[in-house]
């Protein structure tokens, strides 16, 4: 397989409560956070890129909006998993926006050497279940959950082969922009 064999999912249909607006509208250096995240996905050269939750999109990519409203992360990826068509997804929230391209490169890598349904990024023993690689002929156990009202990101692991990639990089990356405070942070960091 190579990387055009894989789709790109930034997951960007979530409330944003805490933020108190849109994070995928917030901005860092002059883009928004889902462009940012889009650019990092285009460098890896991937067969599409889908941008979950979504009514507008950035160049070059398909907006998917989800098929169960108000499931969270993972109505999200069951709508996107569904336009795979079977292709692996590497999937990755909008609101990490210091994820590096090698550290995304590194998920794609393992996943071609690994027989697991899913490779996660894993940063002192916790895993990031959105920052990962998954095979989207996985999308029935997602809907299987959904129907049953269990939307635990951990559940859906939990019924996985998975694998950890353990993150050795720069912490920054892995900030995740969920409040203003988280916001403030990131800038003052990056």
């Amino acid at each position: 397989m190579s990387e055009k064999d894989y789709v790109g999912i930034v997951l960007a249909g979530g409330k944003s409560s805490r933020m108190g607006r849109d994070k995928s509208t917030l901005t860092h250096n002059g883009k928004t956070f889902l462009e940012i995240q889009v650019d990092k996905l285009k460098t890896l050269d991937l067969n599409k890129i889908i941008v979950s939750g979504k009514d507008f999109s950035v160049p070059g990519t398909l907006p998917v909006p989800d098929i169960i409203e108000d499931k969270g992360p993972l109505g999200g990826m069951y709508s996107c998993f569904e336009k795979c068509h079977g292709c692996p997804a590497l999937v990755i929230s909008v609101d990490v926006p210091l994820i590096s391209p090698d550290t995304l490169g590194s998920l794609l890598e393992a996943y071609e050497k690994s027989d697991c349904d899913a490779v996660l990024l894993s940063y002192k023993d916790r895993p990031e279940p959105l920052i990962a690689v998954y095979n989207t002929h996985t999308s029935h156990i997602l809907k299987d959950l959904i129907d049953a009202g269990d939307l635990a990101v951990s559940s859906f692991l939990s019924r996985l082969r998975c694998k950890a990639v353990f993150f050795k990089g720069n912490p920054q990356e892995l900030l995740n922009c969920n409040s203003p405070a988280d916001l403030d942070l990131i800038f003052k960091k990056s």
